[in-house]
C-alpha cells in the first residue's frame, strides 16, 4: 500500500502551502516512498538513513516530516521487527523529528515544529502502546531510541502521555524493568519515570508497587549515595515525585523498607569538608524529602497528620537530628544552603513535638573539653551568622523550641 500519496496534501493543509512546494518537502516525500514502497531491504535502509540525517538537520524536513511522515514509520515499527536495522533507523528518525533544532533565522515567535511533531504523535494512544512493545526487544539502541522518544513526548505532551500510558496494560510495567538495564538505558528510564510521575498520583501508586522504592536506593548506593553524580539527582527527584502530597506512599516507604536508606544519604564520609557542586544538589533533594515526609501529605488527606507525626517520630527514633546536627552546626565547611536546610529541619522536627524537643534539649556537641548543648550552638550561629540567611534558619529552631516549652527559653 503506498502510504506517502494519501498523506500528500496534508503539508499543506497544516503547515501552508509555502512549505509544501519546497525543496525540503519534496526530498523528504522521495524518501518516505522509497522507505514505504521499496522493494530492495538494503535500499530502503539507507532512504531511512538519509530521511534521519535531513530530519536531523533542517527545519523545513522536519515540517514535513510532521504531515507525512508518521503513518510510514509507525507502520515500518508495526510490521519491520525481523529488519532490527531499519527499525533503529525509523526510531533514530522519530528522536530527530522530536528534537528542536536551533532556527536562529526565523521569527521569535515561530512554533518549533519539533513541538508540532510530538503533539502529532502523541494523538494515538496506539502510537504510545507500539512504542512501550518495543522495550521487550533485545537490541540496546532500539530500547534506547524508545525511551528517548518517550521522554520528548513526556516533557512535550505530559497529560496526554500518562492518560495514554495509564490504559495500556503492564505499560508502567514495561518502564520500570529499564532501571534494571544497562547504566545507559537505566539512566534514561529515570528522566522518563520522572516525567511520567508529576503530578499523577494515580501512576505514582502504580510505580511504588513496582517496587519502584527499592530500585531507587539501590541505585542511590551503586552510585555512592551524596558523593555520586546527577544520577543520583535524578533518583532523589523521582522519589520526591513519588512522595510529595501522597501519605499512602509514605507509609509503604516507611513500613516496607524504612528511612534508614533515606538518612544513611545524609552521612558524611571520608573527606567530609568536600562538597562539590553535585554533592550539594544530592544533600539538598535529600533534605526535601525529609521535608516531604515532616509534612506528612496533602491537606485533602483524612490520614495526613497521622501520617506526619508518625513520620516525624520515626526520623528522629533513627538519629535523625545527629545527621541535622552534623550538618547544620558542626560542618561549618559545608555549603550555607546546606547549612541553612539542615537547620530548618531541626526546626520543624521539634516543632509540636515533645518527645523530641526533650531529644533535641539533651543534643551536645564537639570533643572533649569543647563539648557544649547543641542549643548553645545554634545560639552562637544566631549571634554570629555570617548571612541573613543563616540566622533566620537558626531563630527558626529556636522559635520551634520556644512555642513547645518556653521554660527553655525564660
Amino acid at each position: 500500500m503506498d502510504l506517502v500519496s494519501g498523506y500528500k496534501g496534508v503539508v499543506g493543509l497544516v503547515f501552508g502551502n509555502e512549505h509544501s512546494a519546497s525543496n525540503e518537502d519534496s526530498y523528504v516525500e522521495r524518501l518516505l516512498d522509497r522507505i514505504s514502497n521499496g522493494v530492495l531491504a538494503e535500499d530502503r535502509r539507507s532512504a531511512m538513513a538519509e530521511l534521519q540525517s535531513v530530519v536531523a538537520e533542517s527545519h523545513a524536513a522536519q515540517l514535513a516530516f510532521g504531515a507525512m511522515g508518521f503513518p510510514v514509520l509507525m507502520s515500518v515499527l508495526r510490521e519491520e521487527r525481523d529488519d532490527v536495522e531499519l527499525i533503529r533507523g525509523a526510531l533514530e528518525t522519530l528522536v530527530s523529528a522530536l528534537t528542536p533544532i536551533d532556527h536562529a533565522s526565523g521569527p521569535k515567535n515561530e512554533v518549533q515544529p519539533a513541538l508540532m511533531n510530538t503533539d502529532l504523535l502523541s494523538r494515538e494512544a496506539e502510537n504510545i502502546s507500539l512504542l512501550l512493545s518495543l522495550l521487550s526487544e533485545e537490541d540496546f539502541y532500539i530500547r534506547y531510541y524508545t525511551l528517548q522518544i518517550l521522554t520528548a513526548l513526556l516533557t512535550n505532551s505530559q497529560n496526554r502521555l500518562q492518560e495514554a500510558i495509564l490504559t495500556i496494560p503492564r505499560g508502567i510495567t514495561r518502564l520500570m524493568d529499564m532501571l534494571m538495564d544497562r547504566e545507559v538505558i537505566r539512566n534514561e528510564a529515570l528522566l522518563l519515570l520522572t516525567h511520567l510521575t508529576r503530578e499523577a498520583e494515580e501512576i505514582q501508586k502504580i510505580v511504588v508497587f513496582e517496587g519502584a522504592f527499592e530500585k531507587i536506593f539501590s541505585i542511590i548506593k551503586e552510585e555512592g549515595g551524596s558523593d555520586g553524580g546527577v544520577v543520583v539527582q535524578d533518583c532523589l527527584e523521582l522519589l520526591n515525585n513519588l512522595l510529595r502530597n501522597n501519605a499512602s506512599n509514605q507509609t509503604l516507604l516507611r513500613e516496607t523498607i524504612g528511612f534508614d536508606a533515606l538518612i544513611s544519604i545524609l552521612k558524611l564520609r571520608g573527606n567530609a569538608y568536600r562538597f562539590t557542586q553535585q554533592k550539594t544538589i544530592n544533600i539538598l533533594s535529600t533534605l526535601d524529602t525529609i521535608n516531604l515526609l515532616m509534612m506528612g501529605g496533602s491537606a485533602a488527606e483524612s490520614g495526613k497528620d497521622a501520617n506526619k507525626l508518625t513520620n516525624i517520630t520515626v526520623l528522629v527514633q533513627k538519629k535523625m537530628l545527629d545527621y541535622l546536627l552534623m550538618l547544620g552546626v558542626e560542618s561549618q565547611w559545608a555549603p550555607v544552603a546546606v547549612r541553612c536546610a539542615a537547620l530548618r529541619c531541626i526546626g520543624d522536627l521539634v516543632a509540636g513535638h515533645p518527645k523530641n524537643l526533650d531529644a533535641l534539649g539533651r543534643k551536645v556537641l564537639g570533643e572533649d573539653s569543647q563539648i557544649e548543648p547543641a542549643l548553645n550552638s545554634i545560639l552562637r550561629i544566631i549571634l554570629r551568622a555570617s548571612s541573613v540567611q543563616e540566622f533566620l534558619a537558626a531563630d527558626h529552631v529556636f522559635k520551634s523550641f520556644c512555642e513547645v516549652d518556653s521554660c527553655f527559653c525564660s
